[in-house]
Formats: C-alpha cells, structure tokens, sequence
C-alpha cells in the first residue's frame, strides 16, 4: 500500500518549523518595539533587556536552521514545501541580522540619552523608528500569511525610510555645523537612524523572499 503524501509525521514537522519562524519573528517585533521606545524615552533596564533579545534571537535562528536543513535532508519535500522551508531560512537570517542591529542600537543611544538634540531632530527620529516597526511587522505577517501584496508595500514603504534617513542627516549636518560641541554625540545619532535604515532594508529583503517563495519569480 502506497503511504499519501504528506505524511502525519511530515505535517508535524512543517508545523513546527512554521511555528517556530513565527515565534522568531514575534520576538524580533518585541524587540524592536522596545528599542522605539528607548527613542522616546530612555531606560537602563529595557536597553538591557533589548541586548539580551538579541543574543536571544541569534540563539533561535541557530536552531531553527538546523531544524530547518535536518527535515530537507530526512524529508525531501516536494516543491512548494521546499520552497517554504529554504526560505525560512533565509528570512531567519535575516531576523538574526535584524537582531544585531537592535542591540547596537540601544548600545549606541545610551552613549547620549542625556544629550539634547534638537526636539524637531528626536522627534524625526522617533518617527523613523515607528515606521520601521510597522515594516517590520508587515514583513514577517506577509511571510506568514503568504500575503504577496503585502510584501510588495515594503518597497514603497522604505522609500519613505530613505526620505526620512535624508531629512535627518541633513538636520544632524547642520546641527554639526553650527555646534561643533555636538559633533561626537550627533555621529552616534547618524548611526542610530543608519540602523534603523538597515532594519528597513532587511524587511524589504523578507518582503522580497516572500513573493519569490509565493510566485518563483524574483
């Protein structure tokens, strides 16, 4: 008697890989939502907290690669599950770099959280912040929910963080020109927003995996 495809056993597997990529990619929203915050106002222990979620990050994506190669190897899915799961991998990846770039964010802002910017700079960047969040989270629901129209906003969507990023750097140039005594803090302001530029990249590239994963088409 031939077995059907999938398998119990096979559905148990790909349900855990799905549930453990949306668990990754819950935690990666919590911590970028904390690392926003720290914008808006700054705390010891949350930017403690945000370092940590990084390590913690780093930690899943590890073994959610092996799960990840293990079941190709045992398994040998056909296309569509395949598809899924190599790309899991590659958004995992990206979550992990996401991961990184938070924690070097609240690493960064401690060195001026008692600095005063100006209220109109901190608060373009406190903005920048929230709508990389919004992409964030509508990068990994898309993947999720393999939405292919959702993932095609992120595109558009960091064009507006480009915009943002340009606003800001201009305003920290100026401010640099006319208070030399800002120069060292208003730098590590320029690689907070750069960070968060990334963060946005990053999205752009799940949004990206998503509709290849969805369509085969780049």
């Amino acid at each position: 008697m031939i077995n059907n495809y999938p398998s119990s056993i096979f559905k148990k597997r790909i349900n855990n890989i799905e549930n453990k990529i949306k668990n990754l990619g819950m935690k990666t929203i919590e911590a970028n939502r904390k690392v926003v915050f720290l914008l808006n106002d700054y705390n010891d222990e949350i930017a403690k907290e945000v370092i940590e979620y990084g390590d913690e990050i780093n930690e899943i994506v590890f073994e959610l690669e092996k799960i990840c190669i293990k079941f190709i190897a045992i398994e040998q899915p056909l296309a569509g599950d395949l598809m899924f799961v190599e790309s899991t991998i590659r958004v995992s990846n990206h979550l992990s770099r996401i991961g990184v770039l938070i924690s070097k964010i609240a690493k960064e802002f401690k060195k001026v959280k008692d600095v005063k910017f100006p209220e109109k700079l901190l608060e373009d960047c406190q903005y920048m912040g929230v709508y990389v969040q919004l992409m964030l989270s509508k990068s990994i629901n898309a993947f999720l929910d393999r939405n292919k129209s959702m993932a095609k906003e992120l595109k558009e969507d960091d064009n507006r963080v480009d915009d943002l990023f340009d606003s800001i750097l201009s305003q920290v140039t100026e401010l640099m020109s006319n208070n030399p005594d800002y120069i060292s803090s208003a730098m590590t302001l320029i690689f907070i927003v750069r960070y968060l530029e990334r963060i946005g990249d990053r999205t752009v590239n799940i949004g990206s995996r998503t509709i290849f994963m969805l369509t085969f088409k780049k």
